[in-house]
């Protein structure tokens, strides 16, 4: 059977709906999606330090380590991302190095906001009488400016397995910025850099895996139990219970923090990271543009939110949050999201585009 491909928009937004057996479906993207990838690896702004780094001899040695344990433990995610490259006609081991950055050490620039809102049970309501009714969680993903345009929306409908929906920089697996599943789960995912990486699965490889989960607990348990080389941090949410927590992956550990009833998160460990920034336990701390990091963290840590709202959590993502690659900063928003979970609905404001607002039910399709 060969894959189907569909197209429509959203917020702006071009929206991609592939489904089939999974190698025809990545190889069918990789071909309907060719010039995007071309242009967002060719113009990688990482790509030149990870390719000299590669080719020093520690470089070849992490590599080498790092795609040897996503091998024994991902196979089935690193197939994925050799059928995308022979699809789009790109070299598969530039593909592959791309999809480890991050979990090589070095610094490639911070991104991405996130919050959750975990809401009150009833009984809990009634004796504050101030905290809101629904839950939600909230991303902005910031990414360079030349990826605006190719930026996307991508739904996968593999055979047998349950469907995704998430959004996708063409070139990379769609895996590393927002999700949402069958299951009734979504998350956003924050880059963390680590010092030193732990000699484990890359994290783009695990992330793309996480979308097989059935449950917000298998989710947490996962995580909890699969180390990574690099860092990501996920703020996931549950349609099924409102519940909210923020997962920090980095180095080869976790920590989980669940929402009570508030929940922030930007590009800086604040979990697993020890006082003042010193190398924590295994060596993990963070790198990059740290302090940039901690002023949106700042912002968001200073809110005092009183029965948030959908317009609410849009107001904090497209305020003092928002990238805009204005002065020294390198990124912009690509497109903030909004996850009413008591609501099952799900808000899309891509740059400089009005807000959309699509049921859980139409962003992700149901198991047939």
């Amino acid at each position: 059977m060969s894959a189907e491909i569909s197209e429509r928009s959203v917020g702006g937004l071009r929206w991609l709906w592939v489904r089939g057996p999974r190698a025809e479906v990545f190889r069918a993207l990789g071909g309907v999606a060719a010039a995007e990838i071309h242009a967002v690896l060719g113009g990688l702004p990482e790509a030149g330090a990870l390719k000299a780094f590669a080719e020093t001899t520690a470089g070849r040695r992490l590599v080498g380590e790092v795609l040897a344990a996503t091998e024994r433990t991902h196979s089935r995610e690193l197939t994925e991302l050799h059928d995308l490259a022979a699809g789009a006609g790109f070299d598969v081991d530039a593909m592959v190095l791309a999809n480890l950055r991050g979990d090589l050490g070095g610094d490639d620039g911070v991104g991405c906001s996130d919050l959750g809102w975990r809401a009150e049970p009833p009984a809990a309501r009634l004796r504050q009488g101030h905290l809101a009714e629904h839950s939600y969680i909230a991303h902005n993903e910031d990414g360079a400016p030349a990826l605006s345009g190719r930026f996307m929306l991508l739904t996968l409908q593999l055979d047998g397995e349950q469907p995704v929906t998430a959004q996708w920089y063409p070139g990379f697996l769609p895996s590393n910025a927002f999700a949402a599943t069958a299951a009734g789960v979504a998350w956003g995912i924050n880059h963390v850099q680590v010092a030193r990486p732990a000699v484990a699965p890359g994290r783009h490889f695990v992330a793309r895996a996480l979308q097989h989960e059935s449950s917000f607990e298998a989710t947490i348990d996962y995580l909890r139990g699969i180390p990574t080389a690099g860092g990501f941090t996920y703020t996931i949410g549950d349609v099924h219970s409102g519940r909210v927590a923020t997962v920090e992956v980095a180095a080869g550990q976790s920590a989980v923090v669940e929402a009570a009833p508030y929940i922030w998160h930007t590009n800086h460990l604040r979990y697993l990271e020890a006082p003042g920034g010193a190398a924590g336990s295994g060596g993990v701390r963070s790198l990059g543009q740290r302090e940039e990091s901690e002023a949106r963290g700042a912002v968001l840590d200073a809110l005092t939110p009183v029965a948030p709202d959908r317009q609410w959590f849009l107001e904090v993502l497209t305020g003092s949050v928002r990238r805009t690659a204005a002065g020294d900063d390198p990124l912009m928003t690509h497109c903030s999201t909004v996850v009413d979970l008591t609501a099952a609905e799900i808000t899309l404001q891509a740059d400089g585009q009005p807000p959309a607002t699509v049921p859980w039910t139409e962003f992700v399709p149901q198991p047939e």
